[in-house]
C-alpha cells in the first residue's frame, strides 16, 4: 500500500512539474515549431542552400519581434489610464526626439490629474496605437516620404547618416508638400526592426 500511494504521490509531483516546465516554454515551444515548419517548408520547395540560410537567419532575428506582437494583446486588454501609461513609458525615448509630439509627453508629465492630463496621455495614446512595427532583412531597401521611422534593432544607412538603436528619422512627415521631405530611403546594413507611422495613420 504504501509503495503505491508513494509512487502515485510521485507521479502527481512530476506531471505537476511538467506542466509548470511546459507552461514556461510555451514562446519557445512555438518559436521551434515556426522553425521546423520553415525547413519543411524549405526542403519541399527546393530552396537554394544560400537562401535557406538567410530565411533562417531572419526568423532567428525575428523572435523578439513575434514576443512583442504578442505584448499587444496585453496591453490592449488594459484599462484606458493603465494603457496611457505603459504608452507613454514605453515610447518615452523616441517621442522625445519628435518636438511637437514631446510637448504632448511633457504636458501630460506635468499636469496634474484632470482635463489637461488626459487629453495630452489620449493624444499620445491615440498616436502610438496607429503605428505599426515593420521588419527588414540585411540588404533590403526601404523607406516612404511621409512616414516616420523609430528605429528598434539594427544599423541602417540613411543617406551620409548610420541609424542606430533608437534613431527616429521622417519627423518632417506631416508635411503635405513632398517636394519639401528629405529623401527617405535606407539600406539596412543589418536584420532591423522598426516602428513606423504614415501621415494618413496620423
Amino acid at each position: 500500500v504504501i509503495v503505491v500511494v508513494a509512487g502515485t504521490a510521485w507521479a502527481v509531483v512530476l506531471a505537476q512539474v511538467c506542466g509548470i516546465v511546459s507552461n514556461l516554454d510555451k514562446g519557445d515551444a512555438a518559436f521551434r515549431q515556426t522553425m521546423d515548419e520553415l525547413n519543411s517548408m524549405m526542403k519541399d520547395r527546393s530552396i537554394p542552400v544560400n537562401l535557406r540560410q538567410r530565411l533562417r537567419s531572419f526568423f532567428l532575428s525575428n523572435k523578439t519581434t513575434q514576443k512583442r506582437a504578442k505584448q499587444e494583446g496585453l496591453i490592449a486588454s488594459m484599462s484606458p489610464g493603465l494603457r496611457g501609461e505603459v504608452v507613454m513609458t514605453m515610447n518615452r525615448r523616441w517621442i522625445a526626439n519628435v518636438s511637437f509630439l514631446n510637448q504632448f509627453m511633457v504636458e501630460a508629465s506635468q499636469a496634474k490629474i484632470g482635463h489637461q492630463r488626459s487629453t495630452a496621455s489620449a493624444f499620445i495614446l491615440e498616436v502610438a496605437e496607429q503605428m505599426q512595427h515593420a521588419v527588414h532583412a540585411q540588404s533590403e531597401i526601404f523607406g516612404e516620404r511621409q512616414e516616420l521611422y523609430i528605429l528598434n534593432c539594427g544599423l541602417v544607412s540613411h543617406g551620409c547618416r548610420l541609424r542606430r538603436l533608437g534613431s527616429v528619422w521622417g519627423i518632417d512627415f506631416v508635411l503635405s508638400d513632398t517636394s519639401l521631405i528629405e529623401s527617405a530611403q535606407c539600406f539596412a546594413l543589418t536584420y532591423v526592426e522598426l516602428t513606423t507611422l504614415t501621415r494618413d495613420r496620423f
